[in-house]
């Protein structure tokens, strides 16, 4: 079976930059058959994964045998949640002098059951890995992958216990407003120390902010935010892990950085387009006058005097454009034909229903 290309590991015969120039989530298109564009920083794959490498049959009966215990775990709940809709003896509201609960706190205590015998299932069977998701639109997704993978190779991300990345393609029929997901993972998604400290530095360096953490578990027995048991689908929401207001100065602060950056950039090529004009700009040769009109060096040296000046003067106006500190309706360009950096608009909360439709088709114990 050739290898999947759009796969990138340590050992891949491109460099990273090279790969991710190649192979980019609005550029690839989803037939059927490339899913996912995936950067790995170990040679571990995650529960989920697509393309899994071979395991033993005992690691197969063994993770087969935990999946069908959680899956049949999720049906029994399930079913108890829908009798609670049926049982006319739990009324819709609560009656605290009767001592009676509502349907709706009744159904809440049992999905709150079911995560926990969840939980204890994937930390009992070493199934733990799980991976922080991310939504962007399409005019921000290749920059985001790029940074994202750059830092977990080679950056930040790599000395934290992230390991490996994805991002959704194209789909073949694309709808306006579309919102790619970007998956980053994690060895063991309930350690709330390790999954903090991945948090903090993926906006910290790369000023993107993740929705929700999930475990491979819940995606590989299909519960999803769309489950008809209502049971959570997230293990973690960021403000669980880090105060909301130091998330957004993490993520305020790269914004802030990066935008002084390409304002620098931007300062100096138009600099250096200046100079060069001006180096350029220069008289004309006086002709060889004949004696016959005495006064043509005076009449030629006046009007090389204001082909100067206005050639200076066009110079320093296109030298001394600004631009508005506020965001423009349409981008600023500068003399480089380059525009200050927007963070991405913050997406509202977002299902968690990452590869529903993307499922896997081996799994492997990390």
């Amino acid at each position: 079976m050739d290898e999947y290309k759009y796969s990138w590991k340590p050992s891949s015969a491109l460099s990273i930059d090279e790969f991710l120039k190649k192979y980019k989530p609005t550029t690839v298109l989803d037939d059927g058959t490339k899913p996912w564009i995936w950067v790995r920083r170990l040679e571990h794959e995650p529960l989920d994964s697509v393309s899994p490498p071979d395991v033993d049959s005992e690691d197969k009966h063994s993770n087969a045998t935990v999946i069908e215990r959680a899956q049949k775990l999720l049906e029994d709940y399930t079913e108890k949640i829908a009798s609670i809709q049926k049982d006319e003896s739990i009324p819709i509201r609560a009656n605290k002098k009767k001592g009676l609960r509502s349907k709706k706190e009744v159904r809440e205590e049992i999905a709150a059951e079911a995560t926990k015998k969840l939980k204890e299932i994937s930390q009992e069977s070493k199934l733990t890995c799980g991976k922080l998701l991310f939504f962007s639109q399409a005019e921000h997704i290749d920059g985001a992958f790029s940074r994202m993978a750059r830092e977990l190779t080679n950056g930040a991300l790599s000395k934290t216990s992230a390991f490996c990345l994805k991002v959704a393609t194209t789909p073949m029929d694309v709808l306006p407003n579309h919102r790619y997901l970007i998956c980053l993972y994690l060895p063991d998604i309930y350690d709330k120390v390790a999954v903090a400290e991945v948090l903090r530095t993926v906006c910290q360096s790369t000023g993107i902010r993740p929705n929700s953490a999930k475990t491979d578990l819940y995606t590989v027995i299909g519960l999803d935010s769309k489950h008809p048991s209502g049971i959570k689908s997230t293990v973690w929401n960021p403000t669980d892990l880090i105060p909301d207001a130091e998330l957004k100065a993490l993520t305020e602060a790269y914004w802030n950085e990066a935008n002084k950056k390409v304002v620098s950039t931007d300062a100096e090529a138009t600099s250096k387009i200046t100079e060069g004009t001006k180096k350029k700009t220069s008289k004309r040769p006086r002709k060889q006058e004949s004696d016959d009109d005495l006064f043509d060096d005076v009449k030629d040296a006046t009007v090389d005097d204001l082909a100067t000046v206005q050639d200076v003067q066009a110079t320093e106006d296109s030298a001394t454009e600004s631009e508005s500190d506020e965001t423009p309706t349409k981008p600023a360009t500068s003399a480089t034909g380059k525009s200050p950096l927007r963070k991405p608009t913050k997406s509202a909360d977002d299902s968690s229903s990452d590869e529903d439709n993307k499922k896997p088709k081996k799994i492997r114990k990390f």
